[in-house]
């Protein structure tokens, strides 16, 4: 089966070498798209947004299209990583579910859950969030080879979707309380 993986990674990211070797055990082609879609979709591709930031179109969606969310079903959208650090959490988790509108509502076959610590960063959850992602990939290569497409939801979507500029709104607000501005110095 070939794959076309659609990503938001940069192309030197090790993380996409990683994917693609997960994705060849299908024994088809596969094919890497940087920030961007397929000008055209069908059944017999196995399509996957792997930490993708492109909305994909209603028009493109194909009956084997799956997404890594990199944030629980409890935070659907983006800023999953500050909501996890503002709301206190101590667990986070990616998520894979089937490509649907609207976004982040499709059925989701796999979670993978981690621990998040008091002095974590949201680099720091976002690096464990890709990792479980990449551990997602796998997982959807596994079934595809041994049972085909995955069936079997394991979790239900929750909270509010949280658009980008929201995200960008509540992020400026947390950096402003929690970066203090340090004093200019002088070589002179």
């Amino acid at each position: 089966m070939n794959v076309c993986v659609l990503t938001s990674l940069e192309p030197t990211n090790p993380l996409i070498a990683q994917c693609v070797s997960q994705c060849e055990r299908l024994g088809g082609e596969v094919y890497v798209n940087f920030d961007g879609l397929p000008f055209r979709t069908d059944n017999d591709t196995l399509y996957i947004s792997f930490l993708g930031d492109v909305i994909i179109p209603e028009s493109l969606i194909s009956e084997h299209m799956y997404n890594t969310h990199p944030g629980p079903p409890w935070y659907r959208g983006w800023g999953s990583r500050l909501r996890t650090i503002i709301d206190k959490q101590s667990i986070h988790a990616s998520t894979l579910h089937k490509v649907a509108l609207p976004v982040d509502s499709g059925d989701i076959y796999k979670t993978i859950e981690f621990n998040v610590y008091q002095s974590d960063s949201m680099d720091d959850i976002h690096y464990r969030a890709e990792l479980a992602s990449l551990a997602l990939v796998t997982w959807l290569i596994d079934h595809y080879i041994d049972k085909g497409k995955p069936t079997l939801k394991v979790a239900e979507w929750s909270g509010k979707f949280m658009y980008s500029r929201e995200y960008q709104k509540l992020r400026r607000k947390y950096i402003n309380k929690t970066v203090t501005p340090q004093p200019a110095t002088s070589e002179f």
